[in-house]
């Protein structure tokens, strides 16, 4: 009588593994979809506005709902952390706005964007996923802004962003002053261009409708192919993160770059306290600035800006330093005032030392939390965009991602002749490099 032997590859189990690879396929599919959409959906309504409908407040935060909404969704699992950090926010975020005469929803909006996206990206099964998720956003900013900035007149023709802003009531219509312009009040540079003068005086804003989170994006792009070191196209990441800053003529976004490459080769000699309370010593700083000097106006460069935020900062009242101040003054060209008058110190302090001190799952990912700490602390000290969901969601997954990159076991090593036989050729490595996640390609 024959017996019958199983072949060394099957399990019982098989079939739930299969399903656990298709479920986790559909989800990170929503996950770049819902990214994809923050990134664009400001895009596609002043498409909407120029040609089909008009449109208004309201749609813009229909839409940032309903994606903030879908990001909560996709970020929900069964572990605690997620809601223990939503339980606490909203507990003391309750306690604020009942210390308020009115209620502010933007508060809480600007707060729930990187804890809903930060932890979709630690759900990432591995960091090559955000890899061809921020590729994908860089070919289709860049795309669109070679577009703008090649065939403008094409482009304003099916896109007018001057009047989006003013449909939504961002600007007024007397806020133009580049007359018969179609596009953002800063996207002409009157005086000239900084980078490639011979370009012209516009400056291209792709997806984002504005230069400022044109250049922001640039220097993550950066950020992100610096902390890589082993990715795929990692060169070319570089070359799209220096094509978006000069076509958004990013002064600001170069000299982020440059700070990141000088603060990579010594982020380990920094002990993580320190990068921790790097904020906190910019507020003082600006502080002590903004009270000792008698200067009231400021130009439009970098010590101007510097100056202008240490202005801003003197004016907060110790009730705005923690978040209870009825009446506030315009706070968005300083990113620590607007925060602290926002969510006040109390929450500042805690949610910021909750991401610097997060578990990461290998050495290595420090690299990106001490660029991130850069990044931040130098985009807060001019404006508060980097609370845009058009660049937030990206930048928040991103670093959930790079918090839960382990190391692989060494059973899922390729062999070397497989390796080898994967590398045969270009055709061969672009087919493996932007294989699916769960698939394999031959």
């Amino acid at each position: 009588m024959s017996s019958w032997t199983p072949p060394s590859d099957f399990t019982l189990a098989q079939p739930d593994v299969r399903q656990a690879d298709a479920a986790y396929r559909r989800w990170l599919m929503w996950a770049y979809a819902v990214v994809i959409g923050c990134l664009t959906f400001n895009f596609a309504l002043a498409f909407i506005n120029t040609n089909v409908a008009r449109i208004s407040e309201t749609h813009v935060i229909l839409s940032e709902l309903v994606l903030l909404s879908a990001g909560l969704a996709l970020a929900a699992n069964r572990k605690a952390s997620l809601y223990t950090v939503l339980a606490l926010f909203f507990g003391y975020m309750t306690l604020i706005l009942a210390l308020r005469p009115e209620f502010d929803q933007k508060a809480i909006r600007d707060i729930i964007i990187p804890i809903a996206f930060y932890f979709i990206g630690r759900g990432m099964r591995s960091i090559e996923d955000a890899d061809r998720l921020i590729i994908i956003c860089a070919v289709i900013v860049v795309s669109v802004g070679l577009f703008e900035f090649l065939l403008l007149d094409v482009f304003t023709g099916l896109v007018n962003i001057f009047q989006y802003y003013v449909a939504r009531g961002s600007l007024s219509a007397d806020d133009n002053f580049v007359a018969g312009s179609t596009l953002f009040i800063s996207s002409t540079r009157v005086g000239g261009r900084y980078f490639l003068a011979f370009l012209g005086d516009i400056r291209a804003s792709s997806v984002f409708l504005e230069p400022v989170t044109m250049g922001n994006f640039g220097a993550f792009l950066f950020l992100w192919a610096l902390f890589r070191t082993d990715m795929r196209f990692r060169y070319g990441l570089f070359a799209l993160a220096v094509t978006v800053i000069i076509l958004g003529d990013a002064r600001f976004g170069m000299i982020v770059c440059l700070a990141f490459a000088a603060v990579a080769p010594f982020y380990r000699a920094v002990p993580k306290l320190i990068w921790a309370l790097l904020p906190f010593a910019i507020m003082v700083s600006l502080a002590l600035y903004g009270g000792w000097t008698r200067e009231t106006t400021w130009e439009d460069d970098l010590p101007g800006r510097v100056l202008h935020a240490a202005l801003l900062m003197v004016r907060l009242t110790p009730e705005s330093t923690f978040g209870i101040a009825a009446d506030l003054p315009f706070l968005d060209d300083n990113g620590y005032a607007y925060t602290l008058s926002q969510i006040g110190l109390i929450g500042m302090a805690s949610l910021w030392f909750l991401f610097v001190f997060a578990p990461q799952g290998r050495d290595e990912a420090f690299r990106f939390k001490a660029l991130a700490v850069t990044y931040i602390c130098l985009l807060m000290t001019v404006s508060n965009s980097f609370y845009s969901i058009k660049l937030a969601a990206l930048f928040w997954l991103a670093a959930g991602a790079a918090d839960a990159w382990a190391p692989k076991p060494a059973a899922e090593a390729p062999k070397a002749d497989e390796r080898d036989l994967a590398l045969s050729g270009p055709v061969a490595r672009l087919r493996r490099d932007f294989a699916w996640p769960g698939t394999t390609s031959p």
